[in-house]
């Protein structure tokens, strides 16, 4: 018996498998690692290795904050933001003609997050993206790198820019996308499972190179699919000495208030 294919039925054959062969090349040529834990590894080399994520752990940087309640004119305040590891705080500082008029500063402990008001003083709040930390940048480069939840690549199409890995964590499904370009973070979708209509996104662009290292300095927020915040970042230190006690409500906060906050009484933050 000369062969199964004969005529039209072999050309055919020989087509199908040259357009899989030519899937197959494409798939190998993207870039895209077969699994999650190798888009990871990949997002990591990205920044430079450990050493560099390590450094994103803790910063200290300076921008402004888009005030998204205004609809006719673009206003923006001086925000300043500070990490260290699962302690966070950042202070929004209205000073129009160059006079400090209001400060808001909010900060997280690690547990529980609090706020200042110049009306109010410092109250609790409930921790909201606070609360998501280590699913944000920088934390979740580190957080997918260490294993102990199970990750699963989302398809990639051709025209995709990003790559997606979605991850189940306890009470959250947490979703990473990465450039697929630089491979650098792109943005994060956190999804509470109990409430899925609690949907938290938020995206980060225009890197540039802090000390060797890749630092996004814009970042938007959405939060139940609204608009939720968005601040760019000009000024970044990974350098910045940052005690616990910074950590905290305290009296150079609000120094150019007409009545400024005393220093904050509760005990020091906990790591």
């Amino acid at each position: 018996m000369a062969g199964k294919y004969s005529g039209n039925a072999l050309m055919h054959a020989l087509r199908f498998g040259g357009a899989a062969l030519l899937a197959l090349a494409f798939v190998s040529c993207s870039g895209v690692p077969s699994s999650p834990e190798a888009a990871a590894k990949k997002m990591l080399r990205a920044y430079g290795g450990e050493k560099n994520v390590k450094r994103l752990q803790s910063f200290a940087a300076k921008g402004f904050i888009k005030d998204l309640s205004s609809e006719n004119v673009a206003k923006s305040y001086a925000f300043d933001i500070y990490l260290n590891g699962n302690l966070y705080k950042h202070k929004v500082m209205a000073a129009p003609y160059g006079k400090l008029t209001d400060v808001i500063v909010l900060y997280f402990d690690g547990t529980t997050s609090h706020e200042w008001l110049k009306s109010k003083g410092v109250h609790e709040i409930p921790p909201m993206e606070l609360g998501l930390l280590k699913y944000r940048f920088p934390a979740c480069i580190q957080w997918v790198q260490a294993g102990g939840v199970k990750g699963e690549m989302l398809p990639v199409k051709k025209e995709d820019t990003v790559v997606r890995i979605r991850y189940a964590d306890g009470s959250e499904t947490a979703t990473i996308a990465m450039d697929r370009k630089s491979w650098l973070l792109s943005g994060v979708e956190v999804v509470n499972v109990a409430d899925t209509a609690a949907v938290f996104t938020e995206s980060y662009d225009h890197y540039t190179d802090i000390a060797g290292v890749p630092f996004p300095q814009e970042f938007k927020a959405t939060f139940k699919g609204a608009p939720y915040y968005e601040y760019v970042l000009s000024v970044i230190d990974l350098d910045a000495d940052m005690p616990d006690t910074l950590f905290r409500v305290t009296n150079e906060d609000t120094i150019g208030l007409a009545s400024p906050a005393a220093a904050e009484p509760p005990a020091a933050p906990k790591r």
